[in-house]
């Protein structure tokens, strides 16, 4: 933020400024400022700060008919006092790490379909993202975008392949946007195209001559060349947007005055959609309990990197280890949402995969009983006790494939995670845990 001096009020108004900003984003609610708990800790924003930084910058303020160097101001919130003022507003937690969200746009006009580059002005967007923290990646849109998706695959909206053309980004979700003035009519609805006639159609095409791949390239040549941009056209605009995320895509449709409202707009729903897939809510229920065990351990620093990487998931409160052995950790975490959040949050993070399995036994991974006095158990948080690490480092070091990626364990660059885990039944307890795979 730009401000005119160090002074504390010059800082304080900046403070002001920027606290509903930071509500907004970290509970992911549009409308947390309406709420009375928040009104009454705007005027009071400087409270909430445990540090400001200042930097010079070659900018100027104007104010009053006078122009002064602009220093930027960087404010840093206490995160703990952030999260006790959502709680006392009974306002949901956003946690910092969030879905990378790939934007394909398609424009329509008179001339016909357009890709739209990156170069194109998308402040509007951009500016919406940052102030819901939404991370956005754009498309490269080089010759190997051209060649796996045309405009006309996006104004169709072949799902199958714009999920294809996506994987090199390895985001966590894509959202497509087709967009084009009122005065050409509405915009249609998706073809839903049979896979089997894509595939006919991409051999084919690999198969033409160069004349055809002239023809081809022709298409695209509108992506290729950022001149060749559209040329402006009034309003107003319909934009229609297909947010594809697990299994069934969300849909939303505006119609806005100008273009930077359709933009804007449809980052504020995906926004809200990812809030309420993410977001940790406030209930009655108190604390929940999941026991997870993981495997891929194959040292103590594994073991170490696992404990720092839960510890720091803001919605899970403790966690401690029950068991620890060659087949891995047995961990019960209490947390703060139930189980299909934090199956989430772990699909979101990537460091933790599900092995695809029912059971443990299934799996092939043998755990200890409940109230087992011979199971090797953590006296305190800080780490193992001395006679589970020996067994464990014992354990590791007759192991023949320590380092060999576990059999079923899916990829981690797959588009897009699920959105809606499937729970299987009493799953998440110590009879029947959850069952996930360390990442290297």
């Amino acid at each position: 933020m730009l401000v005119k001096n160090q002074s504390e009020s010059e800082r304080n108004a900046a403070a002001r400024a920027s606290f509903g900003e930071l509500v907004v984003r970290v509970s992911g609610q549009r409308n947390a400022l309406e709420h009375p708990v928040i009104q009454q800790a705007l005027p009071k924003a400087q409270n909430y700060l445990f540090g400001f930084t200042y930097k010079s910058t070659p900018e100027k303020i104007t104010d009053g008919g006078k122009s002064f160097p602009a220093l930027a101001l960087q404010l840093n919130y206490e995160p703990q006092a952030i999260e006790q003022l959502l709680r006392e507003a009974q306002l949901p937690l956003w946690p910092a790490t969030r879905p990378r969200l790939l934007v394909w746009l398609v424009y329509k006009d008179a001339t016909g379909l357009h890709q739209v580059p990156q170069v194109i002005d998308l402040q509007a967007m951009n500016r919406q993202a940052s102030y819901r923290g939404l991370p956005l990646a754009f498309p490269k849109l080089d010759l190997e975008d051209s060649l796996s998706l045309t405009a006309d695959d996006l104004w169709a909206v072949d799902v199958e392949k714009i999920k294809a053309a996506s994987l090199r980004y390895k985001v966590d979700a894509i959202l497509v946007g087709r967009y084009m003035p009122s005065s050409l009519g509405p915009i249609p609805l998706p073809v839903v195209k049979d896979p089997a006639a894509v595939v006919d159609a991409e051999l084919v095409a690999s198969s033409e001559s160069s004349s055809s791949a002239m023809a081809s390239s022709s298409e695209v040549s509108s992506i290729a060349d950022a001149s060749l941009v559209p040329p402006p056209v009034l309003g107003p605009w319909l934009g229609d947007w297909q947010l594809i995320h697990g299994d069934y895509p969300q849909t939303f449709a505006d119609e806005t005055p100008e273009v930077a409202g359709l933009f804007a707009s449809a980052i504020d729903r995906a926004a809200d959609y990812f809030a309420n897939q993410y977001a940790i809510m406030p209930t009655n229920q108190g604390p929940q309990t999941i026991v997870l065990h993981v495997g891929n351990i194959t040292s103590f620093g594994a073991f170490k990197q696992v404990q720092r990487y839960l510890d720091d998931l803001a919605m899970v409160q403790r966690m401690e280890v029950i068991t620890v052995n060659a087949d891995g950790l047995l961990l019960r975490l209490t947390t703060e949402g139930d189980i299909k959040l934090l199956m989430s949050t772990l699909a979101l993070g990537r460091r933790l995969a599900p092995l695809q399995s029912d059971s443990l036994s299934s799996a092939g991974v043998q755990v200890a009983a409940a109230g087992d006095p011979a199971s090797p158990v953590v006296q305190d948080d800080s780490g193992i006790d001395a006679e589970a690490m020996a067994e464990l480092d014992q354990a590791l070091a007759n192991e023949q494939a320590a380092n060999t990626q576990p059999e079923g364990v899916p990829a981690t660059n797959t588009v897009p995670a699920p959105a809606t885990p499937f729970v299987p039944a009493h799953a998440g307890t110590q009879e029947d845990p959850l069952i996930y795979v360390w990442q290297k």
